[in-house]
């Protein structure tokens, strides 16, 4: 079997159940039928599904009872990633239909490019936001009170909803924290990634709903 292109990583929890299978279905409106129970492996994360799709796309969930931090979770999943690169994509979000077909688009028209970046919708708590992915940022910004001048409520440098190149990703340590993890990593990340392709589309879609 040829090395797929992407790895699309997933971690959940269990309780979240609901949740994935939403996501999952989301995939298999682009791919068809996930045989997400074959190839089950046990692993200090509890265990983690594998599924090839025409040796171009491979999907790896990993499920525990958060007994381990978010970032120790994370950099398993890396440690574990076949492909050529990697995208996070947490259980209660969303990918946008063509999502994947641009993706796999982008790392064919160059397979050594560090990271893929995109525009990214954000729902929270019912109020909708803009949100935009890329390199050409300094850092993290924008509180969802005011636009920049660019048109989005936030700017994001490249991070886990990214598609990463899995090398690279691998290289970076993950703080093994339970919140906070994702913006510490984007910083220690991004002195790494020299080129980018940004897809100018609202690939991903962050649905947040505030509870106790």
């Amino acid at each position: 079997m040829t090395q797929p292109l992407l790895s699309i990583l997933i971690p959940t929890v269990v309780g979240r159940e609901g949740q994935l299978g939403q996501l999952l279905n989301c995939l298999e409106q682009q791919y068809g039928p996930l045989d997400i129970k074959s190839d089950l492996k046990k692993n200090e994360f509890g265990y983690s599904g594998v599924k090839y799709d025409l040796e171009d796309v491979e999907v790896i969930i990993v499920k525990d009872s958060k007994e381990n931090t978010i970032g120790a979770k994370r950099e398993f999943m890396y440690s574990i990633a076949n492909g050529t690169h990697s995208v996070m994509v947490d259980d209660d979000d969303e990918l946008a239909p063509n999502a994947i077909k641009l993706i796999l688009e982008a790392i064919k028209s160059n397979p050594e490019v560090d990271v893929i970046s995109f525009e990214e919708f954000v729902s929270i708590d019912g109020k909708e936001y803009k949100s935009n992915h890329s390199l050409e940022y300094a850092d993290w910004e924008g509180d969802g009170n005011s636009l920049f001048p660019d048109g989005f409520h936030f700017h994001r440098t490249p991070f886990f909803k990214s598609v990463i190149k899995t090398e690279i990703a691998k290289s970076v340590p993950i703080p093994h924290i339970r919140f906070g993890e994702d913006h510490q990593w984007a910083q220690a990340l991004k002195p790494h990634i020299k080129s980018e392709i940004h897809i100018p589309e609202q690939i991903y879609r962050y649905i947040h709903i505030s509870s106790d």
